[in-house]
């Protein structure tokens, strides 16, 4: 719904509290990207890169999990392959 707002004399413009209760719940800092001739603004968010904390994607069989050995060999030889490509 769009509402028509003043601007300042040192261009603040307040933002609906609606949006604000509703978007800005865990923060007070906005995100202003300028698009042409608009204006979008977007709360900022902190990433939680803690969930990618002690995690690793490899495409090795379950199995070699169990053998240092087979684990280390098979992710050498995957890395050897990507190194070649």
């Amino acid at each position: 719904m769009p509402t028509v707002r003043r601007v300042d004399q040192q261009g603040r413009v307040a933002l609906p509290r609606r949006w604000r209760s509703k978007s800005l719940k865990d923060t007070r800092e906005v995100i202003l990207v300028e698009q042409d001739e608009s204006l979008v603004i977007r709360p900022r968010r902190r990433a939680d890169i803690t969930r990618c904390f002690d995690s690793v994607v490899v495409d090795v069989d379950p199995k070699d999990f169990g053998d240092y050995a087979l684990l280390k060999r098979e992710l050498l030889e995957q890395r050897k392959e990507t190194k070649d490509k």
